[in-house]
Order: structure tokens, then sequence, then C-alpha cells
């Protein structure tokens, strides 16, 4: 547990770094409206503005996760499903530390997502 412990605060300190270095990118990029009176400049620099807060959002969710699955590995109920109970296997656990559903759970909810929609 300890090294899933670690694997997870690592990826949530690489994460809370990209987005730190996204929104500093995001900072020059306000002082580059001010240089540009280009429409098309300023429209390219909207755009990957919009970009950027698209993954620096998808980051923090993430963070969101990982911080999830720590809260659970010091409530003992990591790699627990919280739909059916059952242990999730370490394999799904592996490739997705912060899961909190066993596939078959994840499944049966993607497809009810997917009708509704």
């Amino acid at each position: 547990m300890r090294s899933i412990r670690r694997e997870l605060e690592s990826q949530r300190d690489a994460l809370t770094n990209r987005i730190s270095t996204s929104t500093r990118s995001t900072q020059d990029d306000d002082h580059r409206r001010e240089i540009f009176k280009d429409p098309f400049g300023m429209a390219s620099i909207t755009h990957d503005d919009e970009v950027v807060a698209a993954v620096v959002d998808t980051r923090a969710r993430q963070v969101e996760e990982i911080d999830r699955a720590l809260a659970d590995i010091d409530a003992g109920r990591y790699g627990i499903c919280r739909e059916c109970g059952e242990e999730i296997p370490k394999a799904r656990l592996k490739i997705l530390p912060f899961a909190t559903r066993c596939v078959g759970c994840q499944g049966r909810l993607e497809t009810g997502l997917g009708r509704a929609a």
C-alpha cells in the first residue's frame, strides 16, 4: 500500500506542477495580448488559452481523483468497489490507481450514461 501511496503522491505532485506551469503560461499570454493588436494574433492566443484552460481543468479533476484515492487509503477502503463492495482487481488499480469501481460496475455505469444521452 505504501508504494501505491507514493505513486499517487508522485502523480499528484507532477499534475500540480503542470497546472502551475500552464497557469504561468496563460499569464504570459496576457502580457502578449497587450503587445499584439493584430486580430488574427489575438484569435490565436484566445484559442491557445481555451486549450490550456481545458487541459488545466482535466488535470485538476485528476488531482481530485488522486486525493480521493489517498483518502480511501487512509480510511481503509482503497481498492473496494463503491458500487458492489467487491475488491477491485490489482491489475485495474495498477493501470488506474484512483479507480473507485470494479470493471463490471464501471461498465454498467457507462452503459447507463450512454443510454441516457
